[in-house]
């Protein structure tokens, strides 16, 4: 196992997290969606597909707060009123990341991560794992709070 080279903390509360509830599940609902999330130029940083109940399931994903209400628009004439039980958005949010080399390769990092949130009392909405970050989804009010736990847990 490689050893974790910890290189710092990244924050973005310039950010809005959008969903869309109660979506009929089927196969080419996501290549839908993001496409139509593409061609408006919409760029999408996080995306967490719920694991369903029984017909439906929730899509949500993370957007410029600039681009969150085009980004509804943009579900709203995607899909058809009836297909979905409503489309949200939350400019409140934002994320924080931890970076560095060799995370997935420490079962660790995470871990130390959520714990260090956890001691602050700062709730994860959403996560995103990589080989060289891992980032949560929280309010925008605990983003200051969230990189101070992260750099106390993680600096030398």
């Amino acid at each position: 196992m490689e050893k974790m080279l910890f290189s710092g903390v990244l924050s973005n509360t310039d950010v809005a997290q959008v969903a869309i509830k109660g979506l009929k599940h089927e196969p080419g609902i996501a290549a839908k969606l993001f496409t139509a999330i593409a061609d408006k130029g919409i760029n999408v940083e996080l995306i967490l597909q719920s694991i369903g109940r029984k017909d439906s399931k929730d899509i949500s994903f993370v957007v410029k707060k600039s681009d969150a209400d085009a980004a509804v628009e943009t579900l709203k004439e995607t899909f058809q009123e009836g297909s979905y039980k409503e489309i949200v958005s939350d400019k409140n949010v934002g994320i924080v990341s931890i970076v560095g080399a060799g995370m997935m390769s420490n079962s660790g990092a995470a871990s130390k991560m959520f714990e260090a949130l956890y001691n602050k009392g700062v709730n994860i909405h959403m996560i995103y794992t990589s080989e060289i970050k891992i980032t949560v989804l929280i309010r925008e009010s605990r983003v200051e709070t969230a990189v101070e736990a992260l750099k106390e847990q993680f600096q030398d």
